[in-house]
């Protein structure tokens, strides 16, 4: 048997070398290695006991002891060129016969040693080469003070203390106590052999707290009671030895636990639960990689959702099912982490709850079935007005009260302008209808010689006020309160919307225009061009003046003015006020008492006299205030009196 044979260390550091040189190994049973079991229950739930598993059994760790054979002073050389071989290849020290068969040989990648060799040269009966560890302290057996040899074993020794200190992270203490076995029978007075020792015992410390951890986990008692908790447990090894890698492999495997089901639960499109558990893996490991990653997943995984929702509510919205699209976005509201986007589609939904498909201020014109296009219209703003005049105002008639409030919950468009005379013969060639005045044979015009009204043969709206062909741009008069029934029931048919007259308080809010004062334009006589009125400024063709004018007022018309002659109104309308007064829905009542506080129309079935609203050209100041309104016979036609319509929406 060789000299070397009976020098081989106890309690092999293959796992130790290999993984210091970039191989692996198994850790104890008693490490944190395993899986954690997972949460099935809920973490509040304290009533699971909990149990610890038994210590798996670690393999005996019997003292290095090998017989040091004093190299002789001849072979010093030679023995220190060997060790330096043997230290190159990676054979630090080498494994006592009769050692346990599960304690591997020492080696590393760059080495050529391994379990499998220590076999066989055991089954052959040939002894294995020494170690550098070996050789060299058989050189100090024979030259005490040999400094190759000395620095040789402080190096081999630090090098395999460091390894022990890795081995103890990792939770391999049968490694990492070997390293000590060798270390204090190398070289006893090692100055870094006592801080490992303490770092062995603190790391045994580290075990026994990951042992409880796990079993508190399995009992999932993850936070609570306070301090008892797997996660105290963990926190409590990772302070017996920070570098315990059990211990925080333990918390990672928590947090990633966690952050597993708060992903399912933002799937199943539980945002609180999952909220919930992305905060308690906070917890566990603030601030993590593998925390943010999954926030922003779960973020990116919320915004695909809400925008998702948002698609549907927007579509919703167009097809005007807003039960639908309200429902789309509550549940956006629920998954979206930010305001974008929510109030996009929340003023859509508000904005088609009262306008449908429009919009305020909105001008639009729709296509006729027939060919052509129905009147020009503007959208008025949902809102609410005083209604009437006060019992003060100058020029106010008792049927103009008592003032009332009215509240309109839906916008609504009106006709920028009067019917033309153009857009009325689109309406009498396609539809055939026959006015009133066209089967009376007559109608009331103004009678310019005598400076009065008057009525006339073979006058109907083809004419204008004075019972000439009447230009295509002026509003439309000589028609009856059915004639215009009958207009606004066509466009109706022909574009598939609502279309009618307005309500006597759709007029005067259009009127005012959001004003409260007497006129459109606030108080006393205009100081500007408003509209077609009596003023003194202006003359009929034979000369003639108005009696009722309006002082220093002119505005170049006696008669109807064609449609948009005058500057636009403030909710984008033209001749509201003057050029000709106007039919609207409602029968005719003589005070506002019990009248619809809602904006709708107040009619009562089979009534004969119906409501005029808005100035004429041959009306005096006070007419044209914003509350005054007249009774007229519903088959009354003459040169004062048009219409518009408006349209619902």
């Amino acid at each position: 048997m060789s000299k070397y044979a009976k020098i081989l260390p106890v309690g092999l550091l293959a796992a130790l070398l290999a993984v210091a040189c970039g191989g692996s190994s198994e850790p104890d049973d008693t490490s944190a290695g395993g899986p954690v079991a997972p949460v099935t229950v809920d973490p509040e739930d304290l009533e699971r006991e909990v149990v610890l598993a038994p210590r798996a059994e670690e393999a005996t760790v019997p003292a290095w002891t090998p017989e040091i054979t004093p190299v002789p002073a001849a072979g010093i050389r030679k023995a220190l060129a060997a060790a330096e071989d043997a230290e190159e290849a990676g054979r630090l020290f080498v494994q006592t016969p009769g050692a346990p068969e599960e304690v591997p040989v020492v080696a590393d990648n760059a080495g050529e040693a391994s379990a499998d060799d220590a076999a066989d040269a055991d089954e052959s009966g040939e002894a294995p080469e020494p170690g550098a560890l070996e050789l060299l302290l058989g050189v100090l057996a024979t030259e005490g003070d040999n400094a190759t040899a000395l620095a040789g074993v402080e190096r081999i020794l630090g090098e395999l203390l460091r390894r022990g200190r890795i081995a103890l992270s990792e939770g391999r203490f049968t490694d990492a106590e070997q390293v000590e076995r060798v270390a204090a029978r190398a070289q006893p007075q090692h100055p870094d052999l006592a801080g490992y020792r303490e770092a062995l015992a603190a790391a045994r410390r580290a075990q026994e707290s990951v042992r409880l951890a796990e079993a508190r986990a399995v009992a999932n008692r993850i936070f609570k009671p306070e301090g008892e908790g797997a996660v105290a447990a963990y926190r409590d090894a990772l302070r017996s030895y920070p570098d315990y890698l059990p211990a925080s492999d333990g918390l990672a495997r928590l947090q990633a636990r966690h952050l597993d089901r708060a992903l399912a639960a933002a799937q199943k499109g539980d945002y609180l639960a999952s909220e919930r558990l992305q905060a308690e893996a906070g917890r566990i490991i603030p601030d993590s990689a593998a925390l943010q990653d999954m926030i922003a997943r779960i973020v990116e995984l919320r915004q695909a959702r809400t925008e998702a929702l948002l698609a549907q509510g927007h579509a919703a919205v167009d097809a005007l099912d807003l039960e639908l699209a309200a429902r789309r976005l509550a549940e956006a509201e629920q998954v979206s982490l930010q305001a974008q986007g929510l109030d996009g589609l929340r003023e859509r939904i508000e904005l088609a709850r009262h306008y449908g498909h429009f919009r305020p201020g909105q001008v639009f014109r729709e296509p006729l079935a027939s060919g052509g296009e129905a009147p020009e219209m503007v959208v008025l703003a949902y809102g609410s007005f005083r209604m009437g005049s006060p019992e003060d105002e100058s020029g106010r008639q008792e049927n103009e009260g008592p003032r009332h409030e009215v509240a309109f919950e839906r916008g609504f468009a009106i006709a920028r302008n009067e019917t033309t005379v153009a857009e009325f013969r689109a309406f009498v060639e396609a539809s055939g209808h026959r006015s009133l005045a066209t089967r009376r044979g007559r109608s009331t015009v103004y009678d310019e010689k005598g400076g009065v009204m008057g009525e006339h043969g073979r006058v109907d709206w083809r004419r204008d006020y004075a019972g000439a062909p009447a230009a295509p741009e002026l509003p439309v008069v000589h028609v009856s309160f059915e004639d215009a029934q009958a207009y606004a029931a066509w466009l109706s048919a022909q574009t598939g919307q609502r279309y009618r007259l307005p309500s006597e308080a759709e007029f005067e809010y259009a009127l005012r225009a959001g004003r409260d004062e007497a006129w459109p334009w606030g108080n006393g006589v205009p100081t500007r061009v408003v509209g077609n009125l009596t003023g003194d400024g202006d003359q009929s063709r034979l000369k003639r003046q108005w009696a009722n004018a309006i002082p220093g007022y002119s505005d170049g018309h006696w008669g109807p003015a064609p449609v948009r002659s005058y500057p636009t109104e403030a909710f984008g309308t033209f001749d509201l006020v003057g050029n000709v007064s106007e039919w609207v829905l409602d029968c005719w009542h003589d005070s506002y008492r019990r009248a619809p506080r809602d904006g709708s129309a107040w009619v009562n079935p089979g009534c004969s006299d119906r409501v005029i609203r808005g100035a004429s050209w041959a009306s005096s100041l006070d007419r044209a205030r914003s509350a005054y309104r007249q009774s007229t016979p519903a088959d009354t036609t003459n040169a004062r009196v048009g219409f518009r319509v408006v349209r619902e929406l």
